[in-house]
């Protein structure tokens, strides 16, 4: 059974455009470009290459940041890179992955990011997410409209505004059916979505606008 991907949108006034979320990107199919941040929940390796757990800024070349988002979760899944590929240190904490053979080259940069988010005083993120069509996580009905995200503290580490956008968008393109890849989980009738069976580790969605 298959299920027709939706079409998502990010406006954020404070973020910087070069650094505007996966969710942003992936509506207007660029094909290079900046792709946000993507978050290593766990300090990790890639083909012997170091992946300390933390938000991560992705640059691509030649790939969709949709396709970016695939391969990076792709090879951290895995451990290592696929066969045609291939992983390198570069200067300033860089990790450079290339499709070998390719001309013009084909490939996306990992770089360790800092942590936007909201103000101390506020959880709620500035901007709204888009979901252009009616969908669902599982059991959630996510009715189309702009939604507000809401951190549920300023105390997990790798995760922020532009992390939490980034997580959204993937669990409305991948897991329609509700199994999210661990260690989330999700409260259907509170609209939040919490790691390792702790409240405090997530975050929250709320319907705005139609």
């Amino acid at each position: 059974m298959t299920k027709t991907r939706s079409l998502l949108t990010l406006s954020i006034s404070v973020f910087a455009i070069a650094a505007l979320p996966v969710a942003a990107q992936a509506a207007t199919a660029d094909t290079s470009g900046a792709c946000g941040q993507f978050r290593v929940m766990h300090n990790d390796h890639i083909s012997g290459v170091s992946f300390p757990a933390g938000p991560y800024n992705m640059v691509n070349s030649g790939m969709s940041c949709s396709q970016t988002t695939k391969y990076f979760q792709k090879f951290l899944e895995a451990g290592k890179v696929s066969k045609g590929w291939q992983v390198r240190n570069l200067s300033g904490n860089r990790k450079r992955f290339t499709k070998l053979g390719t001309k013009p080259t084909v490939d996306f940069q990992a770089t360790p990011g800092s942590d936007p988010g909201p103000t101390p005083s506020n959880l709620v993120c500035p901007g709204t997410f888009r979901v252009l069509h009616n969908d669902r996580i599982g059991a959630m009905q996510l009715p189309a409209g702009s939604y507000t995200i809401k951190l549920a503290s300023h105390n997990t580490p790798g995760l922020n505004c532009a992390t939490a956008s980034h997580d959204f968008a993937y669990f409305l393109n991948n897991d329609w059916a509700g199994n999210l890849p661990r260690p989330w989980k999700m409260n259907v009738s509170a609209k939040s979505f919490y790691m390792n069976n702790t409240p405090s580790d997530g975050f929250s969605v709320k319907r705005v606008g139609s």
